[in-house]
């Protein structure tokens, strides 16, 4: 006998505040209507396949994490191709609602849907009627004054606003992954990093940053490289961290680097000798900066 659900829809890139209060009532719903939850996603994100600017705040490796965290029974992951950007509104709504067999659904009020993003609240309101669906509209959800959406969370990480962006998330902003093998560059410069695995996805924001890490009961600050490597033309978005006063090997270990401060944009530099004088620099710098932290 397949279950019934209570579900929500949408990227939920950040996995914010907001996010929380739509699947805290997706749960209340779940506990009092015996039935189970589900949060319906896509990878990847619409803005992704139009290739807007907009740039994530999560690799899937971290938003999966969040949602499982939250105690969410089943996270359906659709694939945003050509095939699905083409269903009309009511299409979208039988082949990703009606066949989920959702009983509850709750979103928020800006939530559209459909080819074009012809279909609103009013249309989803009336499928939901026609189909003895429960829908609940969410309001917009307040924090620190502001309203919560990814896009305020992309701007404040885009300047480098941790403290900001962390009372938006209801969590300190880290990024997660499993610690890869890199191109040894790190050896090459005499400065050894983990390097993590972010899915090969671009983020909002880069740079070099003073991040920490809690590792068996320890706290250890690291230096991280975040963004493109120009100096060696690599302009893909990588994440590497060097751990200062750490030394194991952490290959193939899940590693969560929580960002605190920027120390440098990053910078194509003329040779790799004038790198390492900046790495050194960097390292100095750090090692000032995280004396507000160890308080």
């Amino acid at each position: 006998m397949k279950s019934n659900f209570a579900a929500t829809i949408g990227n939920f890139d950040g996995v914010h505040l907001g996010h929380q209060e739509l699947i805290k009532k997706i749960k209340q719903s779940a506990s009092k209507n015996n039935l189970k939850t589900k949060v319906i996603t896509f990878n990847p994100y619409p803005f992704e396949f139009f290739q807007w600017k907009k740039k994530r705040i999560l690799s899937e490796f971290d938003k999966n994490n969040l949602l499982n965290k939250l105690e969410i029974d089943e996270i359906k992951s659709i694939k945003f191709d050509e095939d699905f950007r083409k269903q009309s509104a009511e299409e979208f709504f039988t082949n990703t609602l009606l066949k989920e067999n959702i009983k509850f659904l709750s979103v928020g009020k800006d939530f559209k849907f459909g080819k074009d993003r012809a279909g609103d609240i009013g249309l989803l309101n009336e499928l939901c009627i026609s189909n003895n669906i429960e829908l609940n509209i969410l309001d917009d959800y307040v924090a620190s004054n502001h309203k919560v959406s990814s896009t305020l969370v992309r701007e404040l990480l885009a300047k480098n606003d941790f403290i900001e962006a962390s009372k938006l998330l209801g969590r300190p902003y880290a990024i997660s992954g499993n610690v890869i093998k890199g191109k040894s560059l790190g050896k090459r410069l005499s400065t050894p990093t983990a390097n993590l695995d972010i899915d090969n996805v671009e983020f909002c924001f880069n740079g070099v940053f003073l991040g920490r890490i809690d590792k068996e009961n320890k706290r250890f600050f690291c230096i991280v490289n975040f963004g493109p490597k120009p100096t060696f033309d690599d302009y893909r978005q990588s994440l590497e961290a060097h751990i200062l006063d750490f030394d194991e090997n952490i290959y193939d270990q899940a590693l969560s680097i929580e960002f605190l401060c920027k120390i440098r944009d990053q910078v194509k530099f003329n040779s790799v000798e004038e790198l390492k004088i900046q790495i050194n620099d960097d390292k100095n710098n750090a090692r000032e900066l995280l004396k507000s932290y160890e308080r």
